[in-house]
């Protein structure tokens, strides 16, 4: 029994190691307390780097605990150097821990400061995005999108598609997701595309979407199919309820 605990044990600290190698930006700083701390220092860099970053639900209350030497750093710059780069961070930081209404204002001084931000942008409309504040979050994505309409890979293009979808402007967010298929795989336009052809009576073109759409998830890498089998599944589930 002992020897199975200290095998989980060394397991649980090279897979923090290993977590910290490839993802940790203070990286040098925590493989020292992970090399000479042992166990207990990959149980302080579990709760304090790796849970944050990796997609856990988790109280908020306890996000701000695991991250507040973060926000007091990223407040401090913001405050000592003030530019439109510290408040983003700031931002990031702040929406990261679910504090949106002052993640909202600190987007909204690193724009003032730099009108044409991308990451204060992105950041803005997100958090507008989350409020349902389609109008605004419409504004900033397109301000965004008219400098790099490739921004994030595509996915800035996908939330103003969604957010035109949101504001019911069918016509114009069908002809933006129409093109953004092109360049981009996200299931979700075509999900969202084939919504808007559904409402507009155009079932069969919807199904195709979605059929399309199934077959390129399916047919992918494991690491791509696993990420999107949800996706599939609202695409079969809208199947279900679109005639032919």
């Amino acid at each position: 029994m002992i020897e199975v605990i200290g095998f989980l044990m060394t397991g649980f600290w090279l897979f923090m190691i290993y977590d910290c190698i490839r993802n940790e930006p203070e990286r040098q700083l925590w493989l020292w307390i992970l090399i000479l701390i042992n166990f207990p220092g990959a149980f302080i860099y579990f709760l304090t780097r790796w849970i944050p970053r990796g997609d856990i639900p988790l109280p908020n209350y306890f996000t701000r605990w695991t991250r507040s030497r973060e926000l007091w750093i990223a407040e401090s710059q913001a405050r000592n150097i003030g530019k439109a780069h510290q408040y983003v961070l700031l931002g990031n930081q702040l929406s990261d821990m679910g504090m949106f209404d002052k993640a909202e204002e600190a987007y909204k001084q690193a724009l003032e400061k730099e009108a044409d931000n991308f990451q204060a942008l992105w950041g803005a409309a997100l958090i507008d995005i989350k409020k349902k504040n389609f109008v605004n979050a419409q504004r900033h994505l397109q301000t965004l999108l008219n400098k790099d309409p490739n921004y994030k890979y595509g996915d800035a293009s996908l939330a103003y598609g969604e957010t035109l979808f949101a504001l019911k402007e069918l016509d114009t967010a069908k002809l933006h997701l129409a093109k953004h298929i092109k360049n981009w795989s996200h299931p979700e336009a075509y999900i969202v595309l084939a919504q808007i052809l559904s409402q507009q009576g155009d079932n069969q073109t919807a199904r195709s979407y979605l059929e399309t759409m199934i077959a390129k998830v399916q047919g992918s890498s494991y690491f791509h199919y696993k990420r999107n089998r949800h996706s599939i599944g609202k695409a079969k589930k809208l199947l279900k309820t679109i005639g032919r």
